[in-house]
């Protein structure tokens, strides 16, 4: 079965990495590669293949809605919440057991969350 994972930060950790000079953000950065390279080198050990990309911030997005017809362009995510969607992963797992085993891994469920959602393939 396939699932979405979607990595969430709050959104205080967010606002805090926009504040952040690149060379700040680097510094970070580079500190939290060891919990990812221990990620993936658990996916590799259990021949997990997921797909996946980081987001840009949500400063970048917009969110589209179409009410009477008129094409309603609002910047920012879809709505006001506590968490961001910072990234996902798509993957093909045996369950769903899998996948939260899979989620409870990466580093992101250590500060924000990490929501599962199962592929409706029909």
């Amino acid at each position: 079965m396939k699932y979405l994972l979607l990595l969430n930060n709050s959104t205080d950790d967010t606002r805090f990495w926009e504040t952040l000079s690149e060379e700040e953000a680097g510094k970070l950065r580079s500190q939290e590669i060891p919990k990812w390279s221990d990620l993936f080198a658990w996916l590799g050990q259990k021949g997990i293949e997921p797909e996946g990309l980081e987001l840009d911030g949500p400063g970048k997005a917009k969110t589209i809605r179409v009410r009477d017809n008129q094409v309603l362009v609002t910047d920012g995510p879809h709505a006001e919440t506590k968490e961001q969607i910072g990234g996902y992963f798509l993957v093909d797992l045996g369950n769903l057991d899998e996948a939260i085993e899979f989620a409870a891994r990466v580093p992101v469920a250590q500060k924000g969350s990490v929501e599962i959602r199962p592929l409706n393939e029909t």
